[in-house]
């Protein structure tokens, strides 16, 4: 075994050309998204403690509830 040290080795890189338009889809996506995610946050019947029950909460509480 030889005792070079692994300073003398030239570092190797992996490198590949660039894919033309990727950037463009990439933001088309992500906005895509976006107003997904912003529609159905929006169009949501309300907010979570409504429809949370607690620890605290009887069974009565529930049992009305299902009447509705």
């Amino acid at each position: 075994m030889t005792s070079q040290s692994h300073d003398d080795r030239p570092l190797q890189e992996l490198r590949h050309d660039a894919v033309p338009g990727f950037l463009k889809a990439f933001t088309i996506a992500f906005l895509v998204m976006g107003i997904y995610l912003a529609i159905i946050l929006i169009s949501s019947p309300g907010s979570a403690k409504k429809k949370h029950y607690g620890h605290d909460d009887s069974s009565e509480h529930h049992a009305t509830d299902a009447k509705h």
